[in-house]
This record gives structure tokens, C-alpha cells and sequence, in this order.
């Protein structure tokens, strides 16, 4: 019976193991048919991309350095940025540091009065110490306790001596540390400074390139090409990105809501005033397909709900852009930013920041191009988003 019992408890160790194999092999093979996916997706961007690049470079001097300089300006102020927090971080830390060493100074002074008047009572008595106390008691129990208190005394002694060196080794070490945090801090204030004089240049040379190309488009029907062209490009690059996407199904996170069920009750992906409205006449014939709201350069833009990114680059007339697919068809545009905070195939979630608002694609003026489309198509954003 015993061996009979042993042989069904190997036999349901093996079936366990089969099944936690089989479940673990089934988890490595999603997430690498999801990282192929995904690399499917930023091949087609490449590739089309590639294709737009050099159609506009035959097409177009203008706008490619306008594009140039704006993609050098949003490195450039990612890097202001950068440096700004880490001064900051840095300035936080030095500070932090310099109360350390003065905290332990004043420990050190303290314990000085206290450890001379210890070394000079050892000096005093020499070696010679439990010796003395012997001579000098005849009672054994009194004896006996004077020995224990006599080492009671030394031990606190002996640590108030080491506390003492330890504090003193320790003051040594935050010098060090202070000096190399000023120097730090000093090489990223020039490294801010020499940033600050090259974005300089570079917005002055951005202000030129847009102004020529403005001068290019004096009559409504340059406008009006520029805009019809601008839009098929938008086009073709969401027409790529959902054949890309169509298999990356999107499940709504534990207990979050699908983007349908959320109608209404979006929030917005920034506070501003909307410039232009959905359906409202652009140019010629053309209507504004989404929102363009008023910003401050730099504003935070966040998303509108739970989603992976499935672009974020530069895009003719649209600047800095980010793409997010909500699942079940949907996707938001964000437009016109000045830096990109994520990458293709991030998830971020709802509220949370994914670009810094700016003037990029043209603009005269920082704002935010917002769009919402549904299965391809535009949809107007009032009807989604909710009270500001």
C-alpha cells in the first residue's frame, strides 16, 4: 500500500510539474508574440517614416529645416530640463550634507571635554589600575563591586572613545563628500549655462526658418496645400499604425473602465483655453478635426485614459506627437509638444504625464492639437471629455 501511495505521489508531482511547464511556456511565448508585435510596429513607423522623409526632402526645403532646428531645440531643452533637476537634486543633497557636518561637529566638540578628562584619568592610573583597587580593599564583596563597576566604567569609556574616532572619521568622509558635490554642482551650472546660450541660437534660427517658410505660404492656397498634405501625411501614418496594432488587443486594467464606458467623463489633457474647436472651419474647405488648446510652454500634457504608446516622433505640421491606442478602436493625439516623455510601446495610465506642451510643427505660439479618433475616424472630443 505504501509503495502504491508513493507511486500516485510521484505521479501527481509529475502531471504538477507538466502543468506549471506548460502554463510558464505559454507566458514566455505571449510576451515574446507581443515583442514581436510591438517590433512590427516601429518597423512599419520606420518605414514610413523613411518614405516621408525623403518625399519631403524632394519636395520641401523649408519644412525639413524647420523640422531640423525644432528637433534640435526639443534636445536641447530636454537637456536644460535635466540639468535643472538634477542642480536641484544636487543643491537638496549638498544641503542635506552640510547639515550632516555640522550635526557631527558639534558631537565631536561635545564629546572632547569628556574623553580628555577619561584619557587623563587612564594615564593617571596607568596599567596598574585593578591591581590598585586590589591593594586598597580588604572587604571581598565590596571588592567584588568595585571590579564590576570598575568595568562598567570601562566599557563606557571605551565607547565613548570609539564613538568619538568613529565621529571623526565620519566628519572626514562628509568633507570629502561636500567638496565633490560643489564640484558636481558647479559643473552642471556651467553645463546649464552653456545649454541655456545654445538654445538661445537655436530658437533664434528656429524664428528665422519658420519666418521663411510663412513668407513661402503668403497666398490661402499655399496655406491651404500645406494643410491638405500635412493631414494626408497624419493619415497614411495612422492608417500604417492601425494594420500594426490591429492584433495588439488592449484589455482595460483590474478595475479600471474601457474607454467607451468613460464618454463624458475623460479628463482633460490639459487645463487651457480651446483656440479651435471640432468642426470649425480651418482653411478653405478644410475643419478642424480635433482641439487645439492654448497652453503654457512646458505644461504638463497627460494622457486622457489607460493606453500603450504606438507613436511618438516628429511629424510634418504636428511637431513633437504622441499616439496613444486605448483598445476596441480608439486612439488620442497629442500634438505641437516640446519634449516627448514616452516611447513607442510604453503603457502609461490615465492622468499621467506623456509630453510637455510646446510650439513644434509650425506653431506661433505654444498650444496643444487634440484629437480622438474611433475606429479611424475624428470624433469630437466635447462629447468625451468631461467638466474641467
Amino acid at each position: 500500500m505504501k509503495k502504491l501511495s508513493a507511486i500516485k505521489q510521484l505521479a501527481l508531482r509529475s502531471v504538477l510539474l507538466l502543468i506549471f511547464s506548460t502554463v510558464a511556456f505559454a507566458a514566455d511565448t505571449d510576451k515574446e508574440k507581443e515583442k514581436q508585435k510591438l517590433d512590427n510596429l516601429k518597423r512599419a513607423i520606420s518605414s514610413l517614416e523613411k518614405r516621408l522623409d525623403k518625399r519631403n526632402q524632394e519636395k520641401n526645403i523649408l519644412v525639413n529645416q524647420l523640422k531640423k532646428v525644432e528637433l534640435e531645440a526639443a534636445k536641447t531643452g530636454k537637456s536644460i530640463r535635466q540639468l535643472n533637476s538634477q542642480i536641484n537634486r544636487r543643491n537638496k543633497k549638498l544641503s542635506s550634507l552640510e547639515k550632516q557636518k555640522k550635526d557631527l561637529q558639534q558631537d565631536i566638540k561635545n564629546q572632547n571635554a569628556a574623553i580628555s578628562e577619561h584619557l587623563a584619568a587612564a594615564y593617571k592610573l596607568g596599567d596598574q589600575e585593578p591591581i590598585k583597587l586590589l591593594l586598597n580593599q580588604e572587604d571581598p564583596q565590596q571588592l567584588s563591586r568595585l571590579f564590576k563597576y570598575y568595568g562598567y566604567f570601562l566599557d563606557a569609556r571605551n565607547k565613548k572613545i570609539e564613538t568619538y574616532v568613529s565621529d571623526v572619521e565620519k566628519l572626514s568622509t562628509l568633507v570629502t563628500e561636500v567638496t565633490q558635490q560643489k564640484l558636481l554642482l558647479d559643473s552642471s551650472k556651467k553645463e546649464l549655462v552653456r545649454d541655456q546660450n545654445q538654445f538661445l541660437v537655436i530658437s533664434k534660427r528656429r524664428s528665422a526658418a519658420l519666418n521663411k517658410l510663412n513668407i513661402s505660404l503668403q497666398s490661402d492656397q499655399s496655406k491651404l496645400n500645406k494643410l491638405i498634405a500635412e493631414r494626408a501625411e497624419l493619415e497614411e501614418l495612422l492608417n500604417t499604425v492601425e494594420v500594426a496594432v490591429s492584433e495588439m488587443n488592449i484589455a482595460p486594467p483590474p478595475s479600471q473602465q474601457s474607454f467607451v464606458s468613460q464618454k463624458g467623463l475623460l479628463q482633460w489633457p490639459l487645463k487651457g483655453r480651446v483656440a479651435h474647436s471640432y468642426g470649425s472651419k480651418r482653411s478653405g474647405t478644410l475643419r478642424w478635426e480635433g482641439w487645439m488648446i492654448g497652453a503654457k510652454s512646458g505644461q504638463s500634457v497627460n494622457a486622457v485614459h489607460d493606453g500603450q504608446v504606438i507613436f511618438s516622433n516628429y511629424l510634418r505640421g504636428f511637431g513633437l506627437l504622441i499616439i496613444l491606442n486605448h483598445g476596441d478602436g480608439y486612439m488620442t493625439l497629442y500634438a505641437h509638444n516640446k519634449e516627448l516623455l514616452k516611447d513607442t510601446g510604453d503603457w502609461v495610465l490615465s492622468s499621467e504625464s506623456i509630453a510637455r506642451a510646446g510650439d513644434t510643427g509650425g506653431l506661433d505660439k505654444p498650444a496643444l492639437y487634440f484629437e480622438i479618433r474611433k475606429k479611424g475616424q475624428p470624433a469630437d472630443p466635447k462629447a468625451w471629455l468631461g467638466k474641467r
